[in-house]
């Protein structure tokens, strides 16, 4: 597993650097022009890079139980809203509906806000990378006596049933090829695993009733 992980880590850094390299090459031959183009180019593969070395941080210290949490009670509902309301204009640019259906009073959790806009962003980029054209995000949020569930369900493509508790993994790709195009390095959903359950809650995975993948994730309620 270890030899794997190494293996992983190192063919995720090595295609942005490849790409880098390449283009920083064509402009020293003069293949390239060095305009708005090629800088817009060589930001995002800098960006991606950042992104999974900021991602295998947070991994790793999620793991060894080092990442730092500052707890309050936090109004979920409201975190939520204000989210839906931010990605609403990201999720129309690539033709998807976002909807999120919230309870009238406040949800309140005791958790680090931060770490749980970490955990929501990633659950609605998941579903902005991988849904089809057309399709949508729908988000509800629930609370009882004892807890709060929030679910996310999104429409086709769907998982096969025997992939879906591999999600997990990290670098575990359903179709290695379309996740790596679409720049997903298979860490978000380890990482969000790992904020549940340092905030004493879950998250599970299965099929959507809308054609996609749900995710639900559960978090008691400040008490």
């Amino acid at each position: 597993m270890r030899r794997d992980f190494i293996a992983d880590i190192s063919h995720e850094l090595r295609t942005p650097l490849g790409v880098l390299n390449g283009e920083l090459e064509a402009v020293e031959d003069g293949v390239r022009p060095l305009d708005a183009a090629t800088v817009g180019s060589l930001h995002a593969e800098v960006h991606t890079l950042n992104k999974l070395v900021s991602d295998l941080y947070d991994l790793s210290l999620s793991d060894a139980g080092a990442l730092t949490y500052r707890k309050a009670d936090v109004d979920v509902a409201e975190l939520l809203q204000a989210t839906a309301d931010r990605l609403r204009d990201r999720f129309a640019s690539r033709g998807l509906a976002l909807s999120a259906t919230l309870p009238r009073k406040a949800a309140m959790v005791f958790g680090d806000e931060r770490r749980l806009q970490q955990l929501i962003d990633n659950l609605c980029e998941n579903s902005l990378r991988y849904t089809d054209a057309g399709g949508r995000l729908e988000i509800v949020l629930q609370a009882d006596a004892s807890r709060v569930t929030l679910a996310f369900s999104d429409t086709a493509p769907g998982v096969p049933d025997d992939a879906l508790p591999r999600l997990f993994e990290r670098f575990f790709r359903v179709d290695p090829s379309r996740n790596r195009a679409h720049g997903g390095a298979g860490l978000g959903l380890a990482i969000c695993r790992n904020i549940a359950i340092a905030h004493d809650g879950t998250l599970s995975v299965a099929p959507s009733p809308l054609g996609g993948l749900r995710l639900v994730l559960t978090l008691p309620l400040a008490s």
